[in-house]
């Protein structure tokens, strides 16, 4: 298949996805993401503990993504509900499709690199601010001062702190923006195409393992084989999202680097505003970006299936077919990603004649085997007379018998 036309099949598809139920889809999305914002805007007032509450919304998240899937392969229940997600995720194995804690946490240790760098830069952008530059000044003259104490500090801390908040509204803004972009944009997604990608190559894979488990074995296995493809292919249907995240982050940090306050208790609130903000509108742009993501997945399914291994093939096969594989609604729908092998493919290390003898692969000819094609007119050479010792061979029982009685 070439580009031109992957690039037809996958505008096809989005266009039929849009047509179904794209504004139901996101309303039902705006719920869970008001929630999201309230969490990670208090995330700094219970010491990151809010976060996780994070698990208990999810599953409002997997009836959008579910009914996404059903959109564009018309496979699943079409009016998937919030009370069909909740018992998916905690009585069923569908818990660990996100891959939540891995995301969160590898955010959150990009977000703390990144502000440990750019703290060195706080005093010049604090000194940008008339009321914040003398704050940060005397702040570092008490904490080199060995007659001031730690409780000198916090009390010019909570009289002043709220000085701060327009530099540390920035701060946090710029280190936030890279963990948040790739939270929204990557994190989440890859885990998501990568479970998706797992039940096309083994249809129902969710009713005999865990989703965590098929989004290990997708990216230990069939992943692999169109990594660059896909990531090539979801920037280029995805960059104007990307974009549009982008300028609006900088425009909403922009809007609340002018907010300022006099209480030290409602700091946290501003400096966390921006990028919970950016929430909202990322989460619904990325909507579009994960349909695009499974389009591409979707008619990608010749490539892939010619880049698998042979011992690969035969193994989702013979998982497929397996009596103990508990098949569904996605078996009826798709059926085996890979085609019945043949004789050699199933016994690599096997005698040509075996095939022959058991109805595969025929043995190969051993006849005429010069370069040269001969007619069938042509009469055939006689084989050239054997030389040297030559054993006799010919003989038969009765002539050895015959012998012995002479003698």
């Amino acid at each position: 298949m070439t580009n031109n036309e992957l690039h037809r099949r996958v505008s096809e598809r989005r266009k039929r996805a849009f047509k179904k139920s794209l504004f139901i889809n996101l309303a039902l999305l705006i719920p869970p993401i008001l929630l999201t914002i309230v969490i990670v805007l208090t995330a700094l007032s219970t010491y990151i503990l809010s976060l996780c509450l994070l698990y208990f919304i999810l599953p409002m998240f997997y009836t959008v993504e579910k009914r996404l899937r059903y959109d564009i392969a018309g496979i699943g229940k079409p009016g998937f509900s919030y009370a069909d997600a909740y018992k998916a995720f905690f009585t069923q194995n569908m818990g660990g499709v996100f891959g939540a804690l891995g995301a969160v946490l590898w955010t959150l240790l990009l977000f703390f690199f990144i502000i440990t760098i750019l703290e060195n830069a706080f005093p010049a952008i604090a000194n940008c601010f008339p009321e914040a530059g003398g704050v940060v000044e005397h702040i570092s003259e008490l904490f080199v001062s060995q007659n001031a104490d730690m409780n000198t500090l916090m009390d010019y801390v909570v009289e002043n702190g709220h000085l701060l908040t327009r530099p540390l509204t920035i701060l946090f803004g710029v280190s936030a923006f890279i963990p948040l972009f790739l939270a929204i944009f990557y994190f989440f997604d890859n885990n998501l195409s990568m479970h998706y990608l797992s039940t096309i190559v083994l249809p129902d894979i969710d009713k005999n393992i865990s989703a965590s488990q098929a989004r290990s074995l997708s990216k230990l296995q069939f992943g692999r084989l169109i990594q660059g493809h896909r990531l090539k292919e979801s920037f280029r249907n995805n960059w104007p999202y990307y974009l549009a995240f982008s300028v609006l982050y900088g425009v909403i940090l922009y809007a609340c680097s002018f907010i300022s306050t006099n209480n030290i208790m409602v700091l946290p609130l501003i400096i966390l505003l921006a990028p919970s903000l950016s929430l909202f509108y990322g989460l619904l742009l990325n909507y579009f970006c994960l349909l695009n993501d499974y389009c591409v997945l979707e008619e990608s399914q010749e490539l892939l299936l010619s880049r698998m291994p042979a011992q690969t093939r035969l193994s989702v096969y013979q998982t497929y077919c397996s009596p103990n594989y508990v098949h569904g609604e996605e078996s009826a729908a798709r059926g085996c990603f890979v085609p019945a092998p043949t004789y050699r493919e199933e016994h690599p290390f096997s005698s040509p004649f075996d095939a022959q003898n058991t109805g595969g692969e025929t043995a190969p000819s051993y006849e005429n085997t010069s370069d040269t094609p001969r007619s069938d007119s042509e009469p055939s050479q006689k084989p050239a007379d054997p030389t040297g010792i030559v054993i006799d061979l010919s003989g038969t029982k009765d002539d050895e018998d015959k012998e012995k009685n002479e003698q």
